[in-house]
């Protein structure tokens, strides 16, 4: 119906000043974090080959996300009223060697944007060198896609198996919205001496491919591979089959999924999905799926186009993800056995989804989805259950008792772990906690003699700083993004016992030390909602207590501490604040602990401060 354009233009401005961030609603078993948030009009993304994410905004910038943070590469000068912008992004498959990124962007014309004479839609490939573009890199593959009433311009870039550029090229809008299935008057999608309507196929120079299907026709623009669309705005290739899916923007009444093949004759405009009956005219290929604006088998009323699950996704792999714009949300299709259909019925995979323009599996196999209306990019991935064998711990402030000896002066440790694989030199000054091992609501305690020394560390003088992170994570109470920032703190396994004194040597090597960071939740993230009060035994607490939690303050890292070994390089702890109900309080207790690294303590423990419970990260 072209719903995304009517927003854009009049409603989407007001929409992105005045929403909160707030994510989507996945289905059981899945988390939806923010991948990037404070963009401005998301509109399409991309993964370079080293895991760092480019969107691209409809005004014209093209920015890269590293760490949960946007920043901007370059400005394409583009036009941007109704659907017209930048558009579409691919990266090309040598990209480590020549640094080409393509570019789907609406050309101003030499007079501006207000008339579409001179005003076209335009593939372009820009280089990156050095994490850098100039604007000076810019190269016209493909020009001339007309731009008539500014809609219906396409936009997706994609790279097939073939390692051609698949182009999605609109209509115009032209004799659009005129009544029911089959009354659209569209001069384009049926003309093969039009680029507009049709599935265009390029060589990554722009050339065109020899084996293209109207190449040598007479009249025919040999750009293209397929015809008779409406919208062609998001497709995908099924990494199995090698099938494009296409997903079509309908008008008033349909919108529809089609596997494309070279040659094919969709039916736009005289049939809307299969509508009216009878429509087709000999050839035509039908879509495989179908769904109306209205009634109880809706989805919504503008399609996005989506991809294919990996190897691993919870259950759902190499299945097909899709969205609807006005629908808000992303729709789950499992394809048939033979790869050529959809089995059954598409079903809710993400609920509130912001108004989904784009869905891409990035390489760590998680599902991306540009959601327009919160500006932001969104991550979904399957929630993964924290290990069972390693123990959490209740932590408590504390110090050394008087007349204890200090640590001397330039104590330091090398330390190395999955964040910062080092190893890295770093100076313990204080002792700052205790921890006992933790049975949290019931859960087995693994070593119960295994406790963890809490001693403050920082970055030797001269070392590189530490650059913010995000990290996603699951555990017990919930899964999370959060932004890692300074290292703060070095967990070492020790033995402990009440009292001045008498702990004795700690021989265990089964339980890893841990480096904490400071954490908070990342930026887009939803509000936090402490969960209901957790029983807690410890040696402290033997009968239990139960404990108010606050937010996360720390994620810590198994870590190789002077060339230690790693028990359990997947088990991570989330550690909340915690605190004793009201009218309760930790009466202060004298505890000895000792340790291979630096030695025996006498501690004094002042108050109850985390719950640090294993968790799982997710790339």
């Amino acid at each position: 119906m072209g719903m995304y354009g009517k927003l854009t233009t009049i409603a989407l401005t007001a929409l992105l000043i005045g929403s909160t961030a707030h994510g989507g609603t996945p289905i059981a078993g899945y988390t939806d974090t923010a991948a990037a948030t404070g963009l401005s009009t998301p509109t399409a993304i991309a993964f370079l080959p080293d895991g760092r994410m480019l969107v691209a905004q409809k005004g014209g910038a093209l920015r890269i996300v590293v760490g949960g943070v946007a920043s901007t590469l370059v400005t394409i000068p583009v036009c941007s009223g109704s659907e017209m912008g930048l558009l579409g992004i691919a990266v090309d498959p040598a990209f480590a060697s020549n640094g080409f990124i393509y570019l789907y962007r609406t050309k101003p014309a030499p007079g501006g944007c207000g008339s579409s004479s001179g005003r076209f839609n335009q593939v372009v490939r820009v280089t990156m060198v050095a994490n850098a573009i100039d604007i000076g890199s810019l190269s016209e593959l493909l020009t001339g896609i007309q731009t008539d009433n500014g809609n219906h311009d396409g936009g997706v870039l994609r790279i097939g198996p073939d390692d051609k550029l698949y182009v999605g090229a609109g209509d115009t809008g032209l004799g659009d919205n005129v009544g029911g299935p089959g009354t659209s008057t569209n001069p384009y999608a049926q003309d093969l001496g039009q680029l507009e309507g049709k599935i265009l196929r390029l060589e990554l120079d722009g050339s065109i491919p020899a084996d293209n299907p109207f190449v040598g026709q007479v009249g025919a623009r040999e750009e293209v591979f397929a015809y008779g669309f409406r919208n062609p705005f998001r497709m995908g290739f099924d990494p199995i089959s090698g099938n494009l899916w296409v997903g079509d923007v309908g008008d008033l009444t349909i919108e529809e999924i089609a596997i494309v093949d070279a040659g094919e004759n969709h039916s736009w405009p005289y049939c809307e999905g299969t509508l009216p009956g009878g429509c087709a005219q000999p050839g035509d290929v039908a879509p495989i799926f179908t769904y109306p604006h209205s009634g109880g088998s809706s989805l919504g009323a503008s399609i996005t186009g989506g991809g294919f699950a990996g190897a691993s996704f919870g259950g759902r792999e190499n299945d097909y993800f899709f969205g609807d714009y006005t629908g808000n949300a992303i729709y789950h299709a499992e394809p048939s056995g033979a790869r050529d259909d959809i089995s059954g019925t598409p079903t809710t995979f993400v609920s509130d989804a912001g108004g989904p323009v784009d869905i891409v599996f990035g390489p760590d196999g998680a599902l991306y989805y540009v959601a327009i209306f919160d500006g932001e990019v969104r991550r979904v991935a399957p929630i993964v259950a924290p290990p069972a064998d390693v123990d959490g711990y209740l932590c408590y402030k504390a110090a050394l008792a008087r007349g204890e000896v200090k640590l001397p002066k330039g104590t330091t440790i090398a330390l190395a772990d999955e964040l910062v694989p080092g190893p890295l030199d770093f100076d313990v000054t204080r002792a700052v906690s205790i921890c006992n091992p933790a049975s949290v609501n019931g859960s087995t305690v693994v070593e119960s003699s295994a406790h963890q020394e809490g001693f403050a560390v920082k970055r030797v003088k001269g070392s590189p700083r530490f650059v913010k992170t995000n990290q996603e994570t699951s555990d017990q109470f919930a899964s999370r993004n959060l932004t890692l920032a300074q290292e703060s703190t070095l967990l070492v396994p020790s033995s402990k016992v009440p009292g001045n004194g008498g702990a004795p040597p700690y021989a265990l090597t089964t339980v890893d030390h841990y480096k904490c960071y400071r954490a908070s939740l990342a930026k887009g993230s939803p509000k936090f909602l402490a969960p209901a009060p957790p029983t807690i035994v410890d040696q402290f607490y033997p009968g239990g207590q139960s404990f108010l939690m606050k937010k996360p303050t720390r994620f810590c890292h198994p870590v190789a501490a002077d060339g230690s070994t790693i028990n359990e390089p997947t088990a991570h702890l989330v550690c909340y604040g915690v605190r004793l109900p009201a009218g309760t309080r930790f009466p202060k207790t004298t505890v000895s602990t000792n340790n291979p690294d630096f030695g025996a303590d006498v501690l004094l423990a002042t108050a109850v401060s985390e719950l640090c419970v294993p968790a799982v990260t997710d790339p």
